[in-house]
């Protein structure tokens, strides 16, 4: 027996089915367009039972046979109760729809109802979709990555999870849409408290359908009885567009509600003036600040410099013992403040070396090891990375939990020291915004053991007690992830240097962060992260000034610096805007040797484009970078104003808007603008 439950709001239109065995998605619609034809599980829970913690995963189309649904006005509830032979478990799912906006949102929490279950992992309601050769999905990793329907996950098993806070998952929303009928489906979690969570795209081997699920590891509460919210809301939503139409619906939900978007005091305004980082590693004793001072006056730029290894000790070794610093640094710091660079050092903000002098475990367990972060079974997180200790073992990195105090003071010690004492600009902390959270579960730490926001409101405390005592630093951290954007002023985007990246992270928070710092490492691919830097707002560089010359183009990045400063003011405050349409007959740019790209692969046109919003006059810009080294014929479709525009740059004359389109030939390694005035 089967009973069908139809939830409709607006276009979207969802079936449920419940059967003797539990409830399953039966299909999805957006309007005429089927997204799921198939029967899914909506959701699984993830339970452990009795002193040998057997583990179940519990499916919602297999193991609730006790389901009831009840309807109201705009709104329903599920109650899904598990049967023998699994542990007794209760989830309420509460479905508020918006008709006029086809939208969904689903509620959850989930209630063990006897003793001695563990709850492990709650999945929100979990998205499928029928496999066609048109549907694009956006990923939420790094500045946002787009799988096409020729990628991998379209021709067999397909299983990736990135854990949300981190550079895997920087903000909380997939996407997917269909160009030829042009519709997107908005998949987003709408937390406020930023608790920790598991983005997965999945697809088995042979099956007909895509999954979008998001895991939501809960906070460990042994008892029955004792109900764990399912942080935040799960949205479905449908409309007009592609990814951009969708990130502009998680912007909606962040301008109402995320914390992260409301500054803690004014920030210092010399981050928002630099246009170029230089990144340098202290390998020898001696004077480091000439040549910089050199670099930046012939780019003719606001410089910065990230400053490895000014410390004695090896990189990713013996920390956090950083101090003393090398004998010749102050003197060269302070060079280069007088020749107006800004310097920020490195430390790391999340690891202690186990054996923190040379071999020897000096202070770790003595001191540190009550405050780092520990499994169930009180094991350490252990990180290891390239370092070597002096006997050639790897170094063993423990993870330290932010909530301890004594991690707090350390770290607020070190940077204290490094402003007040050595008179550096800002510090940069390795690591808090990329790194994914860990569920420490040590029972003498202030947080539930296991998952829950206490990771993310942690560092957040510990680094608002930093700005407090020194409100004219800057302070950065590695990657992007957004609970963060209150605390840090900068983050680096070494990272984005994947296929088919989208800038939807500029989109949502251009106005509200300084990125910079995309790695340049290859010369085969350094023109198209040129290019594509310069366009999503970041500043430029992060190169060493001997590496200038080295690159492919040294003169088109100079163009490009050259072009962002001219733009400042735009690039450093404005809101990005969607992108153009654009095609163009020059040879597509390759490369193998991408670190950070799915199989080293990066593929894109020679030109690329960006629109960008000055905040305070209204006024628009259009930005064209030709990043190969052919003239390319180019295509242009934008919502731009028709009308006839003054060229700047690598061009000039006038371009003319005629039903949203132009052609133009464009120069190989050029760049240009118009704006729209």
């Amino acid at each position: 027996m089967k009973t069908v439950h139809q939830i409709s709001s607006g276009a979207l239109v969802l079936q449920l089915c419940k059967t003797e065995h539990g409830m399953s998605v039966c299909s999805i619609r957006d309007g005429e367009q089927t997204v799921l034809s198939s029967e899914r599980p909506l959701f699984s829970v993830t339970a452990e039972t009795g002193e040998e913690r057997d583990q179940k995963v519990l499916r919602s189309d297999l193991d609730f046979p006790k389901t009831s649904f009840s309807e109201g006005e705009n709104e329903w509830v599920i109650r899904a109760e598990s049967g023998f032979p699994g542990p007794p478990i209760l989830v309420r799912l509460r479905i508020t729809v918006h008709p006029s906006s086809n939208r969904i949102e689903w509620n959850m929490d989930v209630c063990p109802l006897s003793d001695g279950i563990t709850l492990i992992t709650c999945d929100y309601p979990s998205l499928w979709f029928d496999v066609t050769s048109n549907r694009r999905f956006l990923s939420p990793f790094g500045s946002g990555e787009q799988m096409e329907d020729d990628s991998e996950l379209f021709h067999h098993a397909y299983h990736r999870t990135n854990t949300y806070p981190s550079y895997g998952a920087c903000f909380s929303f997939m996407s997917a849409w269909d160009p030829q009928c042009g519709r997107m489906i908005y998949y987003g979690i709408e937390d406020p408290e930023a608790a920790a969570k598991q983005f997965s795209f999945l697809r088995e081997e042979d099956d007909g359908a895509v999954c979008l699920k998001v895991s939501f590891p809960c906070p460990r509460f042994e008892g029955a009885g004792i109900c764990t919210k399912v942080s935040g809301a799960c949205v479905w939503q449908t409309g007009d567009g592609d990814w951009y139409d969708a990130a502009l619906i998680y912007r909606s939900f962040l301008e109402r509600k995320a914390p992260w978007m409301r500054r803690s005091g004014p920030w210092p305004s010399w981050m928002e003036e630099i246009d170029v980082w230089w990144l340098v590693h202290l390998q020898r004793d001696g004077p480091f600040a000439d040549e910089i001072i050199e670099a930046t006056r012939n780019l003719d730029v606001r410089a910065a410099v990230h400053l490895y290894l000014w410390h004695q000790i090896p990189f990713d070794n013996d920390y956090p013992h950083y101090f003393p610093e090398k004998p010749f640094l102050r003197g060269e710091v302070q060079k280069l403040q007088q020749a107006g660079i800004r310097v920020v050092p490195y430390i790391n903000g999340r690891l202690w070396d186990t054996r923190d002098r040379g071999t020897e475990d000096w202070q770790f367990t003595r001191l540190a090891l009550p405050s780092a972060a520990k499994d169930r079974e009180g094991s350490l997180f252990l990180e290891t990375y390239d370092s070597k200790e002096e006997d050639g073992s790897p170094v063993k990195l423990a993870v330290m939990c932010p909530s301890a105090s004594f991690w707090m003071d350390t770290l607020r010690s070190i940077t204290g020291r490094l402003l007040d004492d050595l008179g550096f600009d800002g510090v940069y902390l390795d690591q808090i915004g990329a790194a994914p959270p860990v569920p420490c579960s040590d029972p003498t730490h202030n947080h539930p053991a296991g998952g829950g926001n206490w990771w993310c409101s942690s560092y957040s405390r510990l680094i608002r007690h930093i700005r407090e005592e020194h409100p004219d630093c800057v302070l950065m951290t590695e990657s992007n992830a957004e609970p963060f954007l209150s605390d840090f002023q900068g983050f680096l985007c070494c990272m984005w240097t994947k296929n088919n990246q989208t800038p939807a992270f500029p989109v949502l928070y251009s106005d509200r962060i300084h990125l910079f710092g995309v790695t340049l490492h290859d010369p085969s691919y350094d023109d198209i992260i040129i290019a594509q830097t310069l366009l999503f707002g970041v500043q430029m560089g992060w190169i060493p000034p001997s590496a200038l010359s080295r690159l492919p183009h040294p003169d088109f990045f100079r163009k490009a610096v050259a072009l962002r400063k001219t733009l400042h003011r735009v690039l450093s405050h404005g809101r990005m805007l969607r992108p153009p349409v654009l095609s163009d007959d020059a040879p597509r740019l390759r490369s193998e040797k991408s670190p950070h790209a799915y199989r080293a692969v990066l593929d894109y046109p020679a030109v690329q484009g960006a629109q960008w919003m000055e905040t305070e006059t209204g006024a628009k810009y259009m930005i064209l970078v030709n990043a190969g080294e052919s003239d390319a014929l180019t295509r242009i479709q934008t919502d731009f104003p028709d009308g006839d525009y003054t060229l700047a740059g690598d061009l000039s004359g006038m371009v003319s808007l005629r039903d949203g389109k132009a052609t133009l030939q464009i120069p190989g390694l050029s760049v240009l603008y118009w704006r729209d005035c």
